[in-house]
């Protein structure tokens, strides 16, 4: 509980108003939750604006609520206080409000990579014996309990709020994804991030952003923080040097690339990629360790390189540290494993951008002792652009292409298709075109033989289908597994 009086004092205002409700409860962003005993506090939004349900506001009881200063907004029934900044404003009376949050604090940012690292940082933190939390892709809560995600990255009063939760429950560090339509929309002001962590960028959501110059922008944002003491970025993307030109923060550089080892501070000596994992000799901080990746590909040991500066940017234990990495377990749906004996060993992977599904095919080849077949389609409502790129990329990388649907959301799935198939090579790996995924699923590891890898790309973790507004439920490791199950039952 706090009263109208505290909160002028949290803003420094002078009380000139006469208000019968004097205890609120909470702060609420959503006009639809407030009440009686609510402070609303009305953002900048996307297609609408806080301050525009003003009316419906006072309607629910609610009698006081923050606006931005020169809106030149007046009310009759409500008290309307203006403040400057209101989003650092909000951040500053959640922590008034909600309590403190975690002393650490790391997010990662980048187009892909972002929710492996998360789950790696969690895992080696809570490993070395910090309570550790999680928020983004694959859910949010502890590790180990978490729920799941609506968004990657929450609005401002959902995230502030979750971090209090946290602080009570007795987490010591939070992993989260920076979106960059977060950083965009401020939804992470305020927030005392700690460790800052890019891994690349590639073309994705231009569809909001415009342009590369406009979406690399937003994700510098995240390295401008001023509580930010560390930042860590991936030396293999070309936008490593322009994410860091700003920062005030000490960087980190690290990268799976051999002949970098002497311009980062985590690197990789040597490599040999094995059945079950990848075996590293790495240099941390100007020291050799060796040690048993249990992932698959050159883009996880990026994201586990990434996992271990950003630990080690918390507490500086590397002998540790890093023998850790061989208890990692891989993220739901970022290269994860369906196998039964003599069938071929089939993959699902998020990667749902020509970048992604570049890195996660060439990953497999270095694995694979057969043919690598891949199953993908391309989500609907979202860059367009995107679509041949994605099937020119996978008839490059892959034996053998099964082109299918995503989520196709509003569009026709066919159009989608049809999209892709303006790239399409006829001297290159051979497509087949089968718009049930479902069926396209099980064909592709009908065909397969034991000593071939099928990569279902594009939903990973997800457990639906999107089509005409309705999630349906999907999901690719289901696929997977009941079309072995008929693989082994027919051999």
């Amino acid at each position: 509980m706090f009263t109208f009086e505290q909160l002028l004092h949290w803003l420094t205002l002078e009380n000139c108003w006469q208000i019968e409700q004097n205890e609120y409860r909470s702060l609420e962003t959503d006009s639809r939750l407030v009440g009686p005993e609510t402070v609303f506090i009305a953002l900048p939004g996307v297609s609408s604006n806080g301050w525009d349900y003003l009316e419906q506001v006072a309607e629910k009881g609610c009698t006081v609520a923050l606006i931005p200063k020169g809106l030149g907004i007046t009310s009759d029934s409500m008290v309307l206080l203006e403040v400057e900044a209101i989003e650092q404003v909000l951040a500053q009376l959640a922590r008034h409000v909600y309590g403190p949050v975690p002393q650490h604090i790391v997010a990662v940012t980048g187009t892909n990579g972002k929710s492996s690292i998360c789950y790696y940082i969690a895992q080696l933190a809570q490993a070395l014996g910090l309570k550790s939390a999680m928020i983004g892709t694959f859910g949010i809560g502890v590790l180990g309990d978490l729920q799941e995600a609506k968004q990657t990255t929450p609005d401002l009063l959902t995230l502030h709020k979750l971090l209090s939760s946290f602080a009570k429950q007795g987490v010591d560090l939070v992993a989260f994804e920076a979106s960059s339509h977060a950083l965009d929309q401020q939804r992470l002001a305020g927030v005392p991030v700690s460790t800052a962590v890019f891994s690349n960028l590639t073309r994705d959501h231009l569809d909001y952003h415009g342009s590369m110059e406009n979406y690399a922008c937003a994700k510098r944002r995240l390295f401008e923080f001023e509580s930010v003491e560390h930042a860590i970025v991936c030396a293999d993307s070309d936008y490593a040097d322009f994410m860091v030109a700003t920062t005030a923060a000490p960087v980190w550089r690290y990268s799976a690339e051999v002949e970098k080892c002497d311009a980062v501070q985590f690197c990789v000596l040597d490599k040999v990629f094995e059945q079950t994992g990848v075996r590293l000799n790495i240099g941390v901080l100007n020291k050799e360790y060796s040690v048993l990746l249990p992932l698959l590909g050159d883009f996880n040991v990026q994201n586990a390189l990434a996992a271990l500066a950003s630990v080690l940017s918390v507490v500086d234990v590397p002998e540790k540290a890093i023998p850790m990495l061989s208890n990692l377990q891989g993220a739901p749906g970022r290269m994860e494993s369906c196998k039964l004996e003599s069938a071929p060993l089939v993959l699902v992977d998020y990667a749902h951008t020509s970048d992604a599904l570049d890195v996660a095919l060439q990953a497999i080849h270095a694995h694979a002792a057969g043919r690598v077949i891949c199953v993908f389609g391309c989500g609907g409502d979202r860059d367009k652009g995107k679509r041949p790129m994605m099937l020119s990329v996978a008839q490059q990388q892959a034996d053998f292409v099964w082109l299918t649907s995503d989520n196709p959301r509003t569009e026709s799935p066919q159009a989608i298709i049809d999209d892709a198939l303006v790239a399409l090579d006829d001297a290159l790996a051979e497509v087949r075109v089968e718009v049930d995924r479902h069926q396209a699923i099980a064909q592709a590891i009908a065909m397969a033989r034991p000593e071939d890898i099928v990569l279902i790309a594009g939903k990973g973790h997800e457990t639906y289908q999107e089509i005409q507004g309705v999630r349906h439920h999907f999901d690719d490791r289901e696929e997977a597994q009941a079309a072995l199950k008929a693989y082994v039952a027919k051999a």
